[in-house]
């Protein structure tokens, strides 16, 4: 994918505390800001190029997360006691003025939304449960319980997606105002951070504390699942690009990549299961019977990552990318898969499929504008910066799988 980066157009200093959320505007230069100093902002882009607070209203707590709809000027922002505030944003963006106020949730919003055409506005919450109100009447219409506290949500109706704290995507559809659950994805072996949906191709991403991203193709009927390990760390957002068949992610150490996804690509295989490696068939640490028989000590089991099998450290000795089974960082494979890769190279493109970027703080918050090829960060060193990224979107990728 070439030597595409993105480019830093404008930093905006100035928060005191974490911030939790950003909204880059499609219509005007403007930037929402959320933060733990209990503010919600507007900065507008001057004369001077320079970025200014035009809003700076204080909450009665913390805010968590934003939605705003530029078609009718209302945001919506969640905060940390679990209550849901709207407000009328003047169309001049100098004031902000409440609307209602709902107390639906016992624990922090994590996820808002607000569905124009059915006039539904939905919040999911750390309390486990999911609400949606008319936009119109302000009355609850629906909710839903989980297992576990809701992390991340994304809505394309009748469809909503909610990641949990458990590592699980729940899918509901919406019928009649009624929740009915079609599906629960588990893959995950930590908590949901992220989600984030491509409407186009009909897939649904999900980032997680385990450094895994997984695309969920949901339109493709067939269940396939694929993953994509590019990060370090926890990764903290997602933001899909439909129309350039991209996708942003970023983590807790300030890598940000940017995932060619019009490629054809591989489902990562099961992990196998066996009590002594599946090479040279030396005994797993826990087979004790056959340790004591064949009187040796007994070994690490490892995993490779390209077939699956469950071998020893000494059959598992040779690390690689594998981009088309989304491995942008070197992972262990074994010694069978290292030589089928290097007998029959042709077979095994290991080009690229990615662009990472080092921003060099941690990423607590990320929006895209995919029209405008503008992207938002904002950092845990509390800056926020606005990215031109139409080059990384419009990179060709070296992969023949187009």
């Amino acid at each position: 994918m070439g030597g595409a980066k993105p480019t830093l157009l404008h930093k905006i200093a100035g928060h005191v505390a974490r911030i939790n959320d950003v909204i880059l505007l499609s219509k005007d230069e403007g930037v929402w800001t959320a933060s733990d100093d209990r503010s919600v902002r507007l900065y507008l882009k001057r004369d001077n190029d320079q970025f200014w607070p035009s809003i700076h209203h204080f909450m009665p707590v913390a805010p968590t997360c934003l939605f705003y709809s530029e078609e009718t000027y209302k945001l919506l922002v969640g905060l940390i006691n679990g209550n849901v505030y709207e407000f009328n944003v003047a169309d001049d963006f100098n004031s902000m003025t409440e609307s209602r106020k709902w107390t639906c949730h016992a624990g922090p919003i994590s996820g808002l939304g607000f569905a124009l055409s059915s006039e539904l506005i939905f919040s999911c919450s750390r309390d486990k449960s999911i609400v949606w109100h008319c936009s119109e009447n302000s009355n609850k219409v629906g909710s839903y319980l989980l297992e576990n506290s809701c992390t991340a949500m994304v809505i394309d109706l009748p469809f909503v997606f909610v990641g949990d704290h458990g590592g699980h995507v729940t899918v509901l559809r919406i019928i009649d105002n009624q929740p009915n659950l079609v599906s629960k994805l588990s893959a995950h072996t930590n908590s949901i951070t992220s989600l984030t949906w491509d409407g186009n191709k009909k897939v649904l991403y999900s980032g997680s504390s385990d450094h895994l991203i997984i695309m969920w193709d949901i339109g493709g009927g067939k269940g396939e699942a694929y993953e994509l390990n590019g990060h370090n760390g926890k990764v903290t957002t997602l933001c899909a690009a439909p129309a350039a068949k991209r996708l942003f992610s970023a983590d807790e150490h300030g890598k940000l990549m940017c995932w060619d996804m019009d490629v054809r690509r591989v489902e990562t295989p099961e992990w196998k299961t066996s009590d002594c490696c599946q090479k040279c068939n030396q005994p797993f640490f826990w087979n004790l019977q056959a340790m004591w028989q064949r009187k040796v000590v007994g070994l690490r089991q490892h995993h490779c990552r390209t077939c699956g099998s469950a071998v020893c450290g000494s059959c598992c000795d040779n690390w690689t990318t594998y981009p088309p089974m989304g491995y942008e960082t070197k992972v262990r494979i074994c010694n069978d898969c290292a030589g089928r890769m290097k007998e029959n190279p042709g077979n095994f493109d290991l080009t690229p499929l990615a662009i990472p970027h080092e921003i060099r703080t941690g990423i607590t918050a990320m929006h895209l504008q995919e029209t405008l090829g503008l992207l938002v960060t904002s950092g845990q060193n509390r800056v926020v910066m606005i990215w031109d990224v139409r080059s990384v979107c419009s990179a060709p990728s070296g992969s023949g799988g187009h």
